[in-house]
């Protein structure tokens, strides 16, 4: 590495990871110049507040996507505040997916049409289900922080979460949520 030119010492440091590249920065005096700066730093994305009702045939539903990750996660903290219908069965759920867009829908550098290529499904990378378990019968502040979870760990750069809300399947459940947060520790990298 030594003998490299540091042009391409630092094509080479542009692939890897934020974790990796502070490793490499340790090795020696020369590498440490060379690499940029990883810095921590937070986003907050919200949900929009929310009171569905189940139908007869009930699937999970799309709450929302999450912003295209422009880095890796280290950690998720999430809170809200959410309840159900208040009697029976308590079957809601708010869960997350990792999701990555398909490699096969991104145009090829070649590529010199202006059309787009046909729009494929995302691919699910990593699942968490019940961030908050079931919600209760009484309006309740639930928090979660995720940190140690394949949809943390398996997190780069053009994921994105996709969040998921389940009521449960007729005799009238109800989901209620309200203020419903995320808040995303990411590493930024600075060249």
């Amino acid at each position: 590495m030594e003998l490299l030119d540091d042009l391409v010492l630092r094509h080479i440091i542009s692939f890897l990871d934020p974790e990796d590249i502070v490793r490499l920065g340790r090795t020696s005096r020369r590498m440490y110049s060379l690499t940029p700066r990883v810095i921590l730093t937070t986003e907050v994305w919200k949900g929009e507040d929310f009171h569905v009702s189940a139908a007869i045939v009930c699937p999970s539903e799309l709450y929302f996507d999450g912003p295209v990750l422009c880095s890796s996660v280290k950690k998720l903290t999430m809170s809200v505040i959410w309840k159900d219908q208040g009697w029976g069965n308590k079957k809601g759920e708010i869960f997350m997916k990792l999701m990555r867009p398909d490699a096969r829908c991104l145009p090829s550098p070649k590529s010199t049409l202006a059309l787009s290529p046909p729009e494929r499904e995302p691919i699910e990378i990593a699942e968490h289900r019940q961030l908050f378990g079931i919600a209760e019968h009484y309006r309740k502040r639930a928090q979660t922080v995720i940190s140690d979870h394949p949809v943390v760990s398996k997190a780069r750069s053009g994921d994105f979460y996709r969040f998921m809300r389940y009521v449960g399947c007729g005799g009238g459940h109800q989901l209620d949520v309200k203020d419903f947060r995320v808040v995303a520790t990411v590493c930024r990298v600075i060249y």
